[in-house]
């Protein structure tokens, strides 16, 4: 995000770079944090972003700026590099932010790279990283973490803290057994509180909020989030400790998520950051949904075609079309997002949805009266006909009901079946709703115009 501060530099930046003033725009550059550095790339036009990089020369740097790149960006940088350069890049970079670098690569291009990797304990690292599946938590784990023998006392375990230099952010002390199983944790606090002379199995504790190294990454999100947590182990199916995820990596997850969930939204996906200015791939990426949402309005192009020779009065009941589809699928589209949303933080289980799913039909039953009462009465000033406003409040009435019932039961489906919901407030619940509500106005309608003759 570009804050007031942040504009400043970025114009600065672009002076310099126009100008051509490399010593003064190294020092511009020193200055600044490597994200800030990262936002002002994402910035820039192309040429002034190659032109930036080209003045950076530290590759420690780099590597700091390209953690805090989006992977589009990423992906554009490393792509310009020679496999030689990306590994001197990558060395200077925790295991798991190198191994994120390491799979955006082409397959013979990457296996250059961790040959190129002079820290074998590093490739190893890496290696083991990249055999995880990707958005797992094996996959995102920092595995330079700090953990202790249980026999070890107070006094030895301090001394060891101390001689941590090599390890990242140390929130919490891990306490294994002899086979290197987790079997307890203690905090820093809970360490300088007590005697010297005793042991980390009296002190610690035993229940430990941990995570296996196969869950998905939005699982152990909401983990860090229900517990407070600044890190959390991670554990093999021995419960061996394999790795921590700290905080920082958890705010990542829920940006990706969330980023992933508003792409759906709209039927796109977030490989459009990758293709860049790629018409042609873009276009792939959202066709597929506008294919679906078009056989959808083909079907209730059908619909209509249908009732136009079986309702009676279909004329006047043409005018209320567009009202009867824009409120169902709004109520559907609200439905919807309320159980997504609430399933996404953890605050709606599976056991929650059917009451869910009731809950949000009783409201749009509520909705449902209230919009038809007032259809009913501002109807007959089209029609001229009071028994039009009855039948076409009726039938909004049932149009927003079942709009409620649909837009939870299509993500509550999903979920039973392990899909992401999400897919369900794309165009597809759109369409859906507008399929059922144009099929419920006209049954209704011509049930009841039938009935008044």
């Amino acid at each position: 995000m570009l804050t007031p501060r942040l504009k400043v530099s970025l114009e600065s930046v672009k002076k310099l770079i126009r100008r051509n003033a490399r010593v003064a725009l190294e020092k511009t550059l020193s200055k600044l944090h490597p994200a800030d550095i990262a936002v002002i790339y994402n910035n820039l036009n192309d040429i002034d972003s190659k032109k930036l990089l080209s003045h950076i020369k530290d590759e420690k740097l780099m590597a700091e700026i390209i953690v805090e790149m989006n992977e589009a960006d990423v992906i554009t940088v490393i792509s310009d590099q020679k496999p030689e350069k990306i590994a001197r890049i990558v060395e200077h970079m925790e295991s798991d932010d190198a191994a994120d670098v390491v799979r955006l690569l082409p397959d013979e291009i990457s296996n250059s790279v961790l040959s190129l990797i002079g820290d074998s304990d590093q490739i190893s690292e890496v290696e083991q990283l990249l055999n995880y599946e990707e958005y797992t938590a094996g996959s995102i784990m920092n595995t330079s973490y700090f953990s202790l023998n249980e026999e070890t006392t107070v006094k030895e375990a301090t001394k060891s803290l101390h001689g941590a230099k090599n390890v990242d952010m140390v929130f919490y002390l891990y306490v294994t057994d002899d086979e290197n199983r987790l079997v307890g944790v203690i905090s820093l606090r809970q360490l300088i509180l007590n005697a010297p002379e005793k042991k980390l199995y009296e002190i610690m504790t035993t229940d430990v909020i941990h995570v296996t190294t196969h869950e998905d990454q939005e699982d152990v999100a909401k983990v860090v989030e229900k517990y407070d947590l600044l890190a959390v182990p991670v554990v093999d199916e021995f419960n061996v400790l394999v790795g921590i995820i700290t905080v920082d990596d958890v705010i990542d997850i829920i940006r990706e998520e969330a980023t992933e969930d508003f792409y759906m939204m709209v039927g796109s996906s977030d490989d459009e950051l990758l293709f860049a200015n790629n018409s042609v791939k873009i276009a792939k990426v959202r066709l597929p949904w506008l294919i679906v949402t078009f056989v959808g309005s083909i079907v209730a192009s059908i619909v209509l075609t249908f009732f136009q020779g079986h309702a009676k009065d279909f004329a006047l009941l043409v005018p209320f079309v567009p009202i009867i589809m824009a409120m169902a699928g709004n109520a559907g589209s609200q439905s919807a997002t309320i159980l997504i949303r609430g399933v996404a933080l953890g605050k709606i289980s599976p056991t929650d949805i059917i009451p869910i799913m009731l809950k949000e039909m009783r409201v749009g039953m509520i909705m449902g009266i209230t919009i038809g009462i007032l259809l009913a009465f501002i109807a007959p000033l089209w029609s001229g006909s009071p028994a039009i406003g009855l039948v076409v409040g009726t039938a909004m009435f049932f149009a927003m009901t079942l709009a409620t019932f649909s837009g939870t039961f299509v993500p509550a489906t999903l979920i039973r079946f392990n899909f992401d919901p999400a897919v369900a407030s794309s165009p597809f619940i759109s369409m859906l709703n507008d399929i059922l509500g144009l099929s419920i106005y006209f049954s209704v309608s011509a049930v009841l115009l039938n009935y008044f003759g």
